[in-house]
């Protein structure tokens, strides 16, 4: 396969993607999607302006496209199950949160937003990505992105109850993929939770050092009158019974030691499957510390709990992928329906090319910066090709 003839495939595989995924899609559509992701993919500046100079529509074009609607769960799923093995691999929804540069006051959910790269409180928008990672190749998909809405939009709700709401709204869809759910030590908390729970999944997070967690009781009946008894004293995980927990040899190492034991979380309300890593080993604890982490699933074993969490961090790779390479915080529009469309395809253009580079040999193991820059310099040049009038087809004079 040529390099000319890569551009294609890419864009084959978004129309082809986009044709078996969607019920009912308009012509134009057809053919301005795929332009629209390479665009995203190859553009170093990704907004209206640039697309018309580059692209094959002019810019009222791309505006309107970017109001039509696409169902990017099921454009999404159809690249998940073609890059993953949903049947053998451990995998799991991870979701989280990333900070979207905006300026303006007229733009849909702007507001006041968390940004962890400034660690700060910081104007702009915010966006939430539900995404399949996958513990066993190490790698993430995208699913779909939703925009938080501010509260100049009308949110009356909490951010908590709002991302409980988009998690229910889909979770049905996901978990034909997978039961499995892992976020950071911000959703460790009841309420969400217990939402979880109640929707079906199995919750992995981390739980603050300061978490009060007791033991159970395993001793035998009493036989007197009341309650029988539950807990057997609070745990302390500087001097923790190692008669009471187990150590996880397989993961113990240089990089410290694992303990895992079943355990009751008290502001949890929950007994839980619980891991407690010590990066310097029990024996130095007081330097070394100690982090915590449980499952919702007392059966699931502390392997796949830790490998689950350690499998979160790739959402962050699809996040610094879509800012640098696809253009997640480059879009002009400021009405909802453009932002979502904006914010999705950024996404949906990694997802296309990560499968293009799974399904040929010499782009395996290659970056996403690699394949941005080399299709880049190939769309140029084809570019230049179509705009010249030259066919490189035609034959030369024969003498």
């Amino acid at each position: 396969m040529t390099n000319q003839e890569d551009i294609s495939h890419y864009m084959g595989l978004a129309k082809d993607t986009l044709l078996a995924t969607c019920a009912k899609v308009r012509k134009n559509l057809q053919d301005l999607f795929p332009e629209i992701v390479i665009l995203l993919l190859v553009l170093r500046k990704k907004n209206f302006t640039q697309m018309a100079k580059y692209g094959k529509h002019n810019e009222h074009t791309y505006r309107s496209a970017f109001r039509k609607g696409i169902d990017w769960c099921v454009y999404n799923t159809k690249l998940i199950r073609e890059l993953f093995d949903t049947e053998n691999d451990l995998l799991a929804v991870a979701i989280d949160q990333s900070y979207i540069r905006k300026a303006g006051k007229k733009t849909y959910g702007i507001g006041n937003y968390w940004s962890g790269c400034a660690q700060a409180v910081k104007h702009g928008c915010e966006i939430t990505l539900l995404a399949i990672v996958n513990a066993t190749q190490k790698d993430a998909m995208a699913f779909r992105a939703i925009q938080t809405p501010g509260k100049a939009d009308g949110r009356k709700m909490s951010l908590t109850d709002f991302y409980i709401k988009q998690v229910k709204k889909y979770s049905k869809r996901m978990q034909r993929i997978t039961h499995n759910m892992v976020g950071d030590a911000a959703f460790s908390t009841k309420h969400f939770t217990d939402s979880m729970v109640e929707l079906g999944f199995t919750f992995v997070s981390r739980l603050r050092k300061d978490t009060a967690v007791r033991y159970l009781y395993a001793g035998k009946k009493t036989g007197k009158r009341g309650r029988p008894k539950t807990f057997d004293g609070y745990i302390d995980f500087e001097s923790p019974d190692l008669d009471r927990m187990q150590k996880i040899d397989s993961l113990s190492g240089d990089d410290g030691e694992y303990y895992t034991i079943v355990a009751n979380v008290k502001c949890l309300k929950r007994n839980v499957r619980l891991v407690v890593w010590y990066p310097e080993g029990l024996d130095r604890v007081k330097s070394g510390g100690f982090r915590l982490y449980y499952s919702t699933d007392k059966d699931m074993s502390g392997e796949d709990t830790m490998a689950i969490y350690h499998a979160r961090f790739q959402e962050e790779y699809l996040f610094r992928d879509g800012k640098q390479f696809t253009g997640l915080q480059d879009c002009q529009a400021r009405s909802k329906k453009k932002l979502h469309f904006a914010y999705n395809a950024a996404f949906a253009a990694i997802n296309t090319a990560k499968v293009a580079m799974a399904r040929d040999d010499k782009y395996k193991g290659m970056s996403l910066a690699s394949y941005s820059m080399l299709m880049h310099n190939m769309f140029i040049y084809r570019r230049i090709i179509e705009v010249s009038g030259i066919k490189l087809d035609k034959k030369k004079n024969n003498p």
